[in-house]
């Protein structure tokens, strides 16, 4: 099984988690309920006796492109909607999708392969609007894939980017990044989610980006100024940060200093709006180190070790 599908198992769990909470819930997940019930039974009945604040990050992260894609498809004219590397997300089935809406879910062959085989015993249907699965891999000609699915570039869209760039080098970042950029019009709407390479050098970190390297899930690259880096591609970008947003009050979301504050490690939230041609600027993503130091700390908060956002 690829190591990428794996993580998109964990990140379905982590959803479950979050729609079994007994109150408060941010936000209720049928499919990833249903994903881990027949997945696996025991670790379905343990979300539901135990709830964890292990997932509040990510919990706070789905919200907030929840929020973020509804917005983008209730007040402007976009009907298309992209997901890349889609996963088990389960937008498409639980969002509130105004008429006409085509979602489309790009995603690995095995993992759509998968995804239809689980939603086919599960019974499961997208309602609200059209889901289109995509098989295609985001380092290859996703573009021609999606066209060839239907996808009409040159419309107003909206794109969702969650939990994958960091797996990917700076040049497959850029090109993906440059990709939507060019099947986009004016008004298209862009969310995603990236790090910055402080991230990389902080000691709470360490065993978990070891934990991801060893286990085949490297994380590779990071952008220092997201305004700036979109602004070069025509986008106009609000960028956010985990512990910003209201869905974080009375979570275990792990707090992060003033922006420009030397060697803060920051998770990006970002939507942005495609508002003219792209520009040549000098700003451009952060080097990822060489390598992750072999050392750790000695201790590691609960609320930081357990918060590394990952899809």
């Amino acid at each position: 099984m690829s190591s990428l599908i794996e993580t998109a198992h964990w990140i379905a769990c982590a959803r479950a988690a979050e729609s079994l909470r007994p109150d408060g819930r941010l936000f209720e997940d049928p499919l990833a309920v249903e994903f881990v019930r027949r997945t696996d039974p025991d670790l379905y009945d343990r979300l539901r006796t135990e709830p964890s604040s292990r997932f509040d990050v990510l919990a706070v992260r789905t919200a907030f492109f929840d929020d973020r894609l509804i917005r983008a498809v209730t007040g402007g004219p976009a009907r298309q909607v992209v997901v890349l590397a889609a996963g088990m997300d389960g937008r498409a089935f639980r969002l509130p999708w105004p008429p006409g809406v085509t979602l489309y879910e790009v995603d690995l062959p095995e993992g759509v392969e998968e995804k239809s085989a689980f939603l086919s015993r599960s019974g499961l249907v997208a309602d609200r609007c059209r889901r289109v699965p995509v098989a295609a891999d985001l380092t290859g000609d996703w573009p021609a894939a999606l066209a060839e699915a239907g996808f009409r570039p040159g419309l107003p869209t909206v794109w969702l980017v969650e939990g994958v760039l960091y797996y990917l080098t700076e040049a497959q970042v850029d090109a993906v990044v440059d990709r939507v950029t060019e099947l986009s019009a004016a008004g298209s709407v862009l969310c995603l989610e990236q790090v910055n390479t402080d991230l990389y050098r902080a000691p709470w970190m360490r065993d978990w980006l070891r934990q991801m390297r060893d286990a085949g899930r490297p994380w590779r690259s990071g952008v220092a100024e997201p305004e700036a880096w979109l602004a070069g591609r025509g986008w106009r970008a609000e960028v956010r940060e985990p512990c910003d947003l209201d869905e974080a009050a009375g979570r275990m979301v792990p707090r992060t200093p003033p922006r420009g504050t030397p060697g803060a490690a920051r998770t990006w939230l970002v939507a942005a709006e495609l508002v003219t041609g792209p520009a040549v600027i000098d700003s451009v993503p952060d080097s990822v180190p060489d390598s992750v130091p072999d050392s750790v700390s000695d201790s590691v908060s609960e609320s930081a070790s357990a918060s590394p956002t990952v899809a």
